[in-house]
């Protein structure tokens, strides 16, 4: 039954009633409490009459078992950490997406937690994962040169998946990032473009650092010198992204082709497009990485370099089921790459003559 505080304490105040426990539930169904934590622990051998009253008494109690003593128990919380550094990226809402929803299938419930791309963030959310007894652990993309944070999840022992992270003795989900801005920069210069300008992300980021060997070697095997000035790594979306936008444009040799990511980043450059007084294709070719809704519903569409979030998502999820129940993945660490799909729309044209 429950139980309501009482006494001066509860003056002035409103009253909640207490939290059934396990004791409350055997209680209310006539049972002992061994039989009732048999039922919610989902142990077999039980009968259907004595389960169908067991859980008439939790639905009526709204018994909620207390997952930390569960996990203490069967060494299992059924609960995965995921460790993502920006959620206003749109491109990790879709990964998630498919990672929950097998993690979910499976039985698990996944924590979330943004980290903000800072190296503190990280470690303590490493040591809330020991703390919470979780089973596994998703990574997303970030800083590569966090030292300490990497050291803390070597100390974690516990199943871990990267995506498009690089983390040594973890498995990792990437994405073919250096094809993808081969594709793209390849395109560009097809096109006839020399100057092209690329708005990355942090520069310590794997697919940033893929990318832009990809938009390197496409220079190399064109012969085109890279001008170190048109690479800008971006670190706080789209007002960074107007700001060096706006300063390469006014630059008597400016750009005319920009690479950028789908994100903010993308708003920033077309703001800044239209504040300097040029359009895309007319004046600048325009290309973006991640299909987001702004890309897809501009006008004119801007062409995109994508790949299977959904499936990126679901894969990771996965790898770690696996890693976690110790079937065959558990023992394999090499990199699983999914390939980049370049969408060409209208964005794109031959560079004007001077």
């Amino acid at each position: 039954m429950n139980r309501v505080q009482e006494g001066p304490a509860a003056k002035g105040r409103r009253i909640r009633p207490a939290r059934a426990t396990i004791r409350d539930v055997a209680a209310q169904a006539g049972v002992s409490v061994s039989s009732v934590s048999r039922v919610m622990n989902g142990e077999p051998h039980t009968s259907p009459e004595l389960h169908a009253r067991i859980m008439r008494a939790v639905n009526r109690l709204r018994f909620e078992p207390h997952s930390a003593a569960q996990a203490l128990r069967s060494r299992e919380s059924k609960t995965i950490g995921c460790m993502v550094s920006d959620l206003s990226n749109p491109l990790y809402s879709e990964m998630i997406n498919g990672a929950e929803e097998e993690l979910q299938r499976a039985g698990y419930v996944l924590m979330l937690a943004a980290t903000r791309h800072e190296e503190g963030r990280e470690t303590a959310f490493v040591s809330a994962v020991r703390r919470r007894r979780m089973d596994g652990l998703l990574l997303f993309a970030g800083d590569n040169a966090h030292t300490d944070f990497t050291g803390a999840l070597a100390n974690l022992d516990l199943p871990c998946v990267a995506i498009d992270r690089e983390v040594p003795g973890v498995p990792s989900v990437r994405a073919d990032h250096r094809g993808g801005g081969l594709e793209i920069t390849r395109y560009l210069i097809g096109l006839g473009h020399r100057r092209i300008a690329l708005l990355t992300g942090r520069a310590a980021l794997l697919p940033s650092s893929e990318r832009l060997a990809g938009y390197r070697q496409a220079h190399a095997e064109a012969k085109i010198e890279v001008d170190p000035d048109l690479i800008r790594p971006q670190t706080q979306g789209s007002s960074i992204a107007f700001s060096d936008v706006c300063q390469l444009l006014r630059d008597p040799n400016r750009p005319t082709a920009i690479i950028t990511l789908g994100t903010h980043m993308l708003a920033g450059v077309m703001d800044a497009l239209a504040s300097s007084g040029l359009r895309y294709p007319d004046d600048v070719s325009l290309v973006c990485i991640g299909d987001t809704d702004l890309a897809r519903h501009a006008t004119p569409g801007i062409s995109a370099l994508t790949w299977d979030l959904d499936q990126m998502g679901r894969v990771a999820a996965n790898i770690l089921l696996d890693r976690i129940s110790g079937g065959d993945e558990a023992r394999k660490i090499r990199p699983v790459y999914l390939p980049t799909r370049f969408i060409l729309r209208h964005s794109g044209a031959a560079p004007r003559a001077p």
